[in-house]
């Protein structure tokens, strides 16, 4: 495979611009997007480097596929080192920057240096200038899209920073106009290096005409998706519904994982805004449109216009903290939006300030006078605003992150602190879930469900199940018998999906494409060449592998891959999922054993070998310039 394009190293301390063709086999072995950020990160960033180091590299690349006659093939994923977990940081992110680097002839875009002024990259077909933008700091997200947008072309595609990332709030996420890259401190990268944002315009971008073998596959492809049993729902609602679909079945987060349910989860969920006024939107080349922006059409906000949250965000944000008015949600996600925070994180951290608040742990002495009772709206906006700003005592300590949160209030607060690697748990109990539970533990990113994806436990029928894994108990959410192979599938499939940049509802939630029958078809036809699932999957294997020898350079060790303790100790007490309880070791052990892992957790120097990655571990004595040099 040899797609047009060039590695562009951008150093904002030199002010230069460097561009580089990929290494020899570099994209038969790790394809792009995440693959391509896996191998630059284990390859390329110095031992000890810390996050926020002037050395530390950002990495924005396209899938293999983003840009291309593909549907859905809208995804860009950036990677850094991560200041919120200390491990690899990274975020797949839709919409249409992506595309519009590939269209400027960008296979990826390698960032490093800190800038001695704030400034921003503006890209016009393939020309990179490095801008001022001294006076757009301290702008919120939207206002400084804006002005970029004025200052480039209003058909640029933008990716900017908030407040909370020039602050150097670790959970600060990139907007991309709508879509935020929000996990594990990406925006705090930028804010480090003071990057405002990104602007990226291509003119006389290719307009696509597909014709024989390419025209019948995308064809196939698009009947296959809109034929899905969950398509309608999808893009009408997107996932908004799965707030009540996971309350009622027992495995919900209901005020930071005290209760799994809740009789009010309704009205935290999708099914209490589907009459708003709703304005659809899409990705590049999506037939989904899965996104919407929404107008408020009752209660306190009434007349607001703002993006629809997704199902992770309604649910941290609602019942996870207590809320289960969906209005107040909606509000305080976009909210999160225009400071630049990852709105998962920040429901988790005020959701685990709550819980602190009610036991006594922490008082209005602490908070600033705010009282953090359960659910209180007007008390979460505020609290936004102090961890956006670092302010007062707890807005600067929630800033840091759970883990680091924790530790700094002392006392019985670790154990309310529910994070994997220092990650807020996303919102599902993962004793009710017990791939996701294995995948939580084991994920290279922290306790995180979509760089997983493990939907073979819930979606998939018995027989399916027997077939792939080799037991019917893997498609039964309750049971641990068949999860260590579902989630090694899962995460190789993850892994490839991200690094093609295809979107993972329709190829995943929907299509449910984890043999990679969808996959490789799309891969062979617009590629030429022919791809077998196969050389996918020893491609998925090899790219989690390297981020997994990429943590432990960072320091991880078996202990991090682990759960807080409630779930591993306290069975859930009533509803659906009654009685259940995650017990890790023995889906641990035998996920090690399938990945060609020590019992500590550490890929052995066999399979190191056998996937291709013994030049880029053990860490090297020399190393090598991005060109190869």
């Amino acid at each position: 495979m040899n797609p047009e394009g060039k590695i562009v190293m951008v150093d904002l301390a030199a002010r230069s611009v460097k561009k580089y063709s990929p290494a020899t086999g570099v994209i038969e072995s790790f394809l792009g997007g995440r693959g391509f950020n896996s191998y630059y990160l284990l390859k390329y960033l110095d031992m000890g480097i810390k996050a926020f180091d002037p050395q530390n590299i950002i990495i924005f690349s396209p899938g293999l596929l983003t840009g291309t006659e593909a549907y859905s093939s809208s995804r860009l994923h950036i990677s850094s080192l991560s200041p919120l977990t200390g491990f690899m940081g990274s975020s797949n992110v839709g919409g249409y920057l992506g595309a519009e680097l590939r269209a400027c002839n960008i296979l990826s875009l390698v960032i490093t240096g800190k800038a001695a002024e704030p400034v921003y990259l503006w890209i016009k077909n393939g020309r990179i200038q490095i801008k001022d933008a001294s006076d757009l700091w301290g702008m919120k997200t939207s206002e400084a899209r804006e002005r970029i947008k004025n200052r480039s072309d209003q058909g640029a595609k933008v990716a900017v920073i908030g407040p909370a990332g020039e602050n150097g709030v670790l959970m600060a996420c990139i907007m991309l106009d709508r879509h935020a890259a929000g996990r594990t401190g990406m925006g705090t990268v930028m804010g480090s290096k003071n990057l405002k944002g990104i602007a990226v315009k291509a003119s006389g971008k290719q307009r696509f005409s597909p014709s024989g073998k390419v025209k019948e596959t995308l064809s196939h492809y698009l009947t296959k998706v809109k034929n899905a049993h969950a398509y309608e729902e999808y893009s009408k609602y997107g996932d908004s519904m799965a707030v009540k679909l996971v309350n009622d079945l027992g495995a919900g987060p209901v005020r930071n994982y005290r209760d799994v349910q809740s009789d009010e989860a309704e009205s935290a969920s999708g099914e209490s805004f589907k009459d708003f006024p709703r304005t659809p939107s899409t990705c590049y080349r999506c037939p989904v449109h899965c996104r919407a922006s929404l107008q408020i059409a009752r209660g306190p906000h009434k007349g607001f216009k703002g993006e629809r949250p997704p199902y992770e965000s309604l649910a941290n944000l609602g019942p996870k903290c207590g809320n289960f008015d969906a209005t107040e949600t909606i509000y305080l996600h976009n909210k999160c939006n225009e400071w630049g925070l990852d709105s998962v994180e920040i429901g988790g951290l005020i959701a685990f300030a709550m819980d602190l608040y009610d036991r006594g742990l922490i008082t209005e002495e602490n908070t600033d006078g705010l009282d953090l009772s359960w659910g209180n709206p007007e008390s979460m906006e505020a609290l936004i605003d102090k961890i956006a700003m670092r302010e007062g005592w707890l807005g600067s300590v929630l800033a840091q992150g759970l883990e680091k949160a924790s530790q700094s209030i002392g006392g019985k607060a670790e154990e309310y602190a529910y994070h994997v690697k220092g990650l807020a748990m996303t919102a599902m109990d993962p004793r009710g879930f017990k791939a996701a539970a294995l995948g939580y533990a084991v994920s290279n990113r922290g306790a995180d469900y979509t760089s997983v994806y493990a939907v073979a436990e819930t979606n998939f029928s018995p027989e399916r199940a027997i077939e792939m894994f080799g037991t019917d108990k893997a498609a039964d959410r309750l049971q641990e018998e068949g999860k260590a192979k579902v989630v090694r599938n899962a995460l190789s499939v993850s892994a490839v999906v991200d690094s093609l940049g295809i979107c993972k509802i329709p190829q995943l939630s929907l299509l449910e494409d984890y043999d990679f029958q969808f996959s490789a078809e799309l891969l062979s036809t617009i590629m030429g060449e022919s791809v077998d699932e196969e050389d996918l999957f020893e491609c998925g294997e090899r790219i989690v592998t390297a981020e997994r020898l990429f943590n432990i350079q960072q320091g991880l060790i078996k202990e991090d891959d682990s759960l807080p303790n409630k779930f591993l100790q306290e069975p859930i007490k009533e509803g659906a999922s009654q009685g259940s309880v995650v017990n890790l070791d023995t889906m641990l052990n035998e996920f090690y054993s399938l990945m060609g892992w020590s019992p500590d957790g550490i890929p052995t120097e066999e399979k190191i070998k056998e996937l291709g990655l013994a030049h880029l571990y053990p860490p090297r004595a020399e190393r090598t310039s991005l060109d190869g040099r």
